[in-house]
């Protein structure tokens, strides 16, 4: 059985849940409409729409979903995570009379964007750009989306539970 404080909690976790499917439809449908600009300045192209057909295949996500048992969280990859192991055998089998590391072996790689795969870094259109910004944006919505819901679930199953006295 529902306590009060059980009550108050569920209300309070329910008005958050529905504004963050308020500000999570308000975001992609704003990533949406500037999806649709960028496609209509694009008209003209040889490729026609952005779309799978340009991805270059190379980009690896920066972004990780770890799954907790009460939390999902959204981590930044590390770089180290993302070298590949071919590359770092190379430089290991590979030796240099007297030299030292070049710049290239000796910085780690730099973050790609994966907006430049759509024709470099200068020529992407701004609103492909405000796209991505508010993709990008509502990924955060949806994992406080997804751990709010799971809060309300944990409420109601533990209200279920037969009290034994």
């Amino acid at each position: 059985m529902l306590q009060e404080k059980d009550h108050l909690e569920l209300l309070k976790l329910l008005a958050r849940y529905d504004t963050l499917l308020e500000q999570l439809q308000r975001t992609m449908s704003e990533g949406f409409s500037q999806l649709g600009r960028a496609n209509y300045h694009n008209k003209d192209s040889l490729r026609g729409r952005y779309g799978s057909d340009y991805w270059d295949k190379s980009y690896e996500g920066h972004l990780r979903v770890q799954l907790g048992e009460k939390e999902l969280s959204i981590r930044r990859q590390e770089e180290s995570d993302s070298t590949p192991k071919e590359e770092l055998q190379d430089e290991k089998s590979l030796r240099r009379r007297g030299g030292e590391k070049t710049e290239s072996t000796a910085n780690p790689r730099k973050k790609k964007d994966p907006i430049t795969m759509f024709g470099g870094a200068l020529s992407t259109p701004m609103s492909l750009r405000q796209s991505q910004s508010h993709f990008k944006g509502s990924i955060p919505l949806m994992a406080e989306l997804i751990n709010c819901r799971r809060r309300i679930e944990l409420i109601i199953t533990t209200s279920e539970k037969p009290i034994i006295n």
